[in-house]
């Protein structure tokens, strides 16, 4: 059990992974804020014209046991693609950023 202890302390608190968890956690959360208000503040807006009930977020299928809101599905299914269109950028730009230093790093023969 000593054993395990110390091998958990030493991969959360020495290798500085606590701190990486907590800066992935922060900086998620800012990309789930900017990406909510995007898709609510930006894009729905530009939507809702087409939809024929006037407003996005009403858009429901009636059901015997009650309305299926479809409007707050699309919006949150709208807003997940948009997260993943994030991150999908922030690691292109990454990589790029590697294949440059890793470029420059290379003798040139």
């Amino acid at each position: 059990m000593k054993r395990w202890l110390k091998e958990f302390s030493d991969f959360f608190f020495v290798k500085g992974n606590v701190l990486a968890l907590a800066i992935a956690v922060v900086v998620g959360d800012q990309v789930s804020a900017i990406t909510k208000s995007l898709s609510s503040d930006l894009l729905m807006p530009l939507i809702n014209p087409f939809i024929p009930s006037g407003s996005f977020k009403d858009l429901s299928i009636p059901y015997f046991g009650g309305p299926i809101a479809i409007g707050k599905l699309l919006d949150t299914f709208l807003s997940a693609l948009l997260v993943a269109w994030a991150l999908f950028m922030i690691i292109q730009a990454m990589k790029r950023i590697e294949r440059i230093g890793h470029h420059e790093n290379t003798p040139a023969d």
